[in-house]
């Protein structure tokens, strides 16, 4: 009995499956039905970006930061890393250029024994 239940709700799934497909194809195929199809998701689309900005709203009238806070937080943040990455490069930048002029004045004539910098007379 069991077995000849589920036989009976797959044959009802699947004709229910096939009806929906074959309505959802004269829909779409349809231009009417295009236009309709479009204009439901243009609506829900919306309705959706009314209910985000109105919980937006609502959550920060009750002290509570939304998903637009911390889009621009994250926002912020990734200047913040970027412009610390550049001052990080241009510092060992300089302090490589320092680096190099101080093993230059190291190097440099005069500053050798005797004062002549090694080179004979």
């Amino acid at each position: 009995m069991a077995r000849d239940e589920k036989r009976l709700r797959d044959r009802l799934r699947d004709g229910g499956v096939r009806l929906v497909s074959r309505a959802a194809e004269r829909v779409l195929n349809d231009p009417r039905g295009q236009e309709a199809l479009a204009r439901a998701l243009g609506l829900a689309q919306r309705g959706r970006q009314r209910v985000e900005e109105l919980q937006g709203r609502l959550m920060r009238a009750a002290g509570i930061p939304a998903r637009q806070d911390y889009d621009e937080l994250a926002k912020q943040l990734a200047r913040l890393k970027r412009k610390a990455r550049e001052l990080s490069q241009r510092l060992d930048a300089e302090g490589d250029a320092e680096k190099r002029d101080a093993e230059g004045d190291e190097a440099s004539p005069g500053d050798g024994p005797g004062g002549n910098g090694g080179s004979p007379r």
